[in-house]
């Protein structure tokens, strides 16, 4: 009888357990319920997520993400967020809004003109995305799905904007 050599059998047991981790940990975030929000005194909105992404425009655009200790609030002047450092966004430089589900998780969507070209917030499920889009004042641009799920109808969205296509996650 043929018997697989054990250096076949150890990367293939190790990818496996991998593998087993990762899917149990995504299972385990998704099972989290959506918590309130608060909103501190000076008016700013704390957002717990899950993991930001930060993509730049130009020929030196670049990528880079935080899923360990990212940080992302809604004030009344704009939105601040930590990938790597504290960074602000003006509501005036979001060009819109987008929603985006991926691999059971929900993101939102900032794509604007100024600063970097996107910024991806895991949120984590579709109760939290609705209490971040209400903390959003009514003058950002929301895609119609967006709006579904901020106001239960498409008609508050912005029909004819240009959606991002790159990745995002």
């Amino acid at each position: 009888m043929n018997e697989m050599p054990l250096v076949t059998v150890l990367p293939l047991l190790a990818f496996a357990v991998i593998g087993s981790v990762v899917l149990l940990r995504r299972m385990a975030a998704r099972k989290r319920p959506s918590v309130p929000l608060e909103t501190m005194p000076d008016g700013t909105t704390a957002v717990p997520i899950r993991g930001l992404y930060l993509r730049r425009a130009g020929i030196m655009g670049g990528m880079s993400h935080n899923s360990i200790n990212p940080r992302f609030a809604i004030a009344p002047d704009g939105i601040r967020f930590r990938v790597f450092r504290e960074s602000r966004l003006a509501f005036s430089d979001i060009d819109h809004v987008e929603i985006r589900e991926r691999y059971g998780f929900v993101y939102v969507l900032l794509v604007n003109h100024a600063g970097p070209r996107l910024l991806s917030v895991n949120v984590g499920d579709r109760g939290t995305a609705k209490q971040v889009l209400e903390a959003f004042p009514r003058s950002v641009a929301l895609t119609p799905q967006a709006a579904t799920i901020r106001d239960g109808t498409s008609a508050a969205g912005t029909s004819g904007l240009q959606l991002y296509r790159g990745r995002f996650a």
